[in-house]
C-alpha cells in the first residue's frame, strides 16, 4: 500500500514504481487505481489550488516524476527522520514500462489528450514500437477549463464503449488530475494515469537522450528545446524551493514532522 505523507500542506500517497506496476496489474473496476506523476510544479500549484491538492490526496498512488521534488523529499526525510517510499521515476518512463509490459495485448489502452493530430501520431508511433499493444481508442478531450471541470458525457460514452483497462490522460496538470477526480465517478476504468506531455514524446516532441536523463538534466533539455518552458523551470526551481524552504523551516521550528 502507498505510504501517505503530509508534505507542504498536501497529503500524498507516495509509492515506488514496483508498487505502481503491481497495483496496475491487479486493478479491476471494483479496485481501481488512480495515479499522479508529481513534480515540483504540482506542489507549487497545490499551495494555491486546494481542489488540485485534494485531487492529489484522492489518488491511490503518487509517483515522483520531478527530480527536484525527489531531492527535497529526500532532504525532508533526513531532516524529519521519517520513512516513506523514495524513487525518482518520470511519468514518461512509467508509460513506456506499461507499453512494454502489455505489448502482447493483455491490457487495453485509451489515449486521451490533445490536440487530436498529436494523439493520432502518438498512436501510430506506439504501435510501430510495440506492434502488439492494444489501443482501443483515442480522443482529444475537447477544451478543459481547470477552474470549472466539466466531464463531457459524449466523451465518457466513447471511453466506456471502448472498455479500456488503462486510460492515459494527457491534459497536463492541474487539468488532468481534476478531470480524473470528476470522471472517476462515471468511468469504471480500472486504471487512470495523469501523463502530462508524455504522449507528445510519441508524436512530434523529442525526449532528451538517455545520458541526459541519467544525469537528471531532462528539465534543462526541455528548457532549451521547448518554447516557453523556462517559465515552468522558474516555477519548479526558484518558486518551489522558496516555498519548500519556508514550509520546512516552519515545521522544524515548531517541532512538527508533517
Amino acid at each position: 500500500m502507498p505510504t501517505p505523507i503530509d508534505f507542504m500542506h498536501v497529503r500524498l500517497p507516495l509509492c515506488d514504481s514496483t508498487e505502481v506496476m503491481a497495483a496496475i496489474d491487479a486493478a479491476t473496476p471494483a479496485r481501481p487505481v488512480r495515479i499522479a506523476t508529481i513534480n515540483p510544479e504540482f506542489m507549487v500549484e497545490a499551495q494555491r489550488n486546494r481542489a488540485f491538492a485534494a485531487s492529489l490526496t484522492g489518488m491511490s498512488h503518487c509517483l515522483i516524476d520531478g527530480f527536484g521534488l525527489y531531492a527535497t523529499l529526500q532532504l525532508w526525510q533526513s531532516l524529519s527522520r521519517t520513512v516513506f517510499p523514495l524513487e525518482h521515476r518520470p511519468g514518461a518512463d512509467l508509460v513506456a514500462d506499461l507499453f512494454r509490459k502489455y505489448q502482447t495485448g493483455e491490457k487495453r489502452f485509451f489515449l486521451l489528450g490533445g490536440p487530436l493530430k498529436l494523439v493520432e501520431a502518438a498512436q501510430k508511433n506506439i504501435l510501430k514500437t510495440y506492434p502488439g499493444c492494444h489501443i482501443v481508442g483515442i480522443a482529444d478531450g475537447g477544451v478543459i477549463d481547470p477552474k470549472r471541470i466539466v466531464v463531457d458525457p459524449n466523451l465518457i460514452e466513447q471511453i466506456n464503449a471502448s472498455q479500456p483497462d488503462i486510460l492515459l490522460v494527457g491534459f497536463g496538470a492541474p487539468k488532468q488530475e481534476l478531470w480524473i477526480e470528476q470522471a472517476r465517478h462515471v468511468l469504471p476504468v480500472p486504471v487512470m494515469v495523469g501523463v502530462g506531455g508524455t504522449l507528445g514524446f510519441y508524436g512530434s516532441k523529442k525526449r532528451a537522450g538517455r545520458v541526459v536523463r541519467r544525469l537528471k538534466f531532462e528539465w534543462l533539455h526541455r528548457g532549451i528545446t521547448e518554447t516557453g518552458h523556462w517559465k515552468r523551470i522558474w516555477r519548479a526551481t526558484a518558486v518551489y524551493l522558496t516555498l519548500f524552504s519556508l514550509w520546512s523551516s516552519r515545521q522544524l521550528l515548531t517541532g512538527r514532522k508533517n
